[in-house]
């Protein structure tokens, strides 16, 4: 099966980025010369450059053209020991909330949140990103069990950008975080807001945060597209 036509333009416009032909700190050409050059339409060539902004390699400047930021495809590492550096990576990420909203619980988000289906949700949907301006890595679904408390008034208010959710929700009981992972096809939907092709599959990591006491206090999906993640862990020999 042939490649489309705007990811094989992304393709070449990489390799010479690679190669040196357009060095980081200088500007690709423009639109017009990229359709000229490879006889593509101005849809075509704002595609293969979607690409290559997700790829993080360059960077469109208004007013100034698209830059090369990056002489290879850049891909978000993240890190894990504790659950202290599960948190700080949301305080290095910058998490951007699209939209919030309240609806019941189907079987998959019931088993989830260890509720009936149903039962009332507070839902958060967002876009994590390295850093503002960037292209966003990451869909991020958080979900709490809906309530008159503190907490969930908080989430209903949520908006915009933000870079540390437990600190902007004032959680700071946090005594266990549970995780799964697993390889899903990732939705159509949020394969447009990664800007990513539609066969991609991702890396699907669902994790519970419980308090101290064993509360579920929320849940979060995060969808990342599988050859633009890495996770690593760090696993020591326990003392008998």
């Amino acid at each position: 099966m042939s490649k489309p036509r705007y990811q094989t333009v992304a393709d070449q416009l990489r390799r010479d980025i690679e190669k040196g032909r357009y060095p980081v700190g200088t500007l690709l050409p423009t639109e017009l010369q990229i359709c000229e050059s490879y006889e593509i339409s101005r849809h075509t060539a704002r595609e293969a450059l979607r690409v290559l902004i997700y790829d993080r390699m360059i960077e469109r400047k208004q007013g100034s053209g698209t830059m090369v930021i990056a002489s290879s495809r850049q891909r978000f590492n993240h890190s894990i020991s504790s659950v202290h550096d599960l948190l700080q990576y949301g305080a290095n990420t910058r998490l951007t909330i699209k939209h919030t909203e309240k609806f019941s619980a189907d079987d998959e988000l019931a088993q989830l949140l260890g509720c009936d289906v149903g039962t009332e949700l507070i839902h958060l949907h967002g876009l994590r990103s390295a850093q503002k301006g960037e292209a966003p890595f990451c869909v991020s679904d958080i979900y709490r069990v809906a309530g008159k408390d503190p907490l969930s008034k908080r989430l209903m208010e949520v908006r915009g950008a933000v870079y540390a959710l437990v600190e902007e929700l004032e959680i700071d009981h946090i005594g266990t975080v549970e995780q799964e992972m697993s390889a899903a096809p990732l939705p159509l939907a949020n394969a447009a807001e990664l800007g990513v092709l539609k066969s991609t599959v991702c890396l699907r990591i669902a994790r519970r945060y419980f308090d101290t006491s064993g509360k579920l206090i929320v849940a979060a999906v995060n969808l990342h597209p599988g050859s633009d993640f890495i996770y690593s862990m760090s696993l020591k020999q326990s003392k008998a």
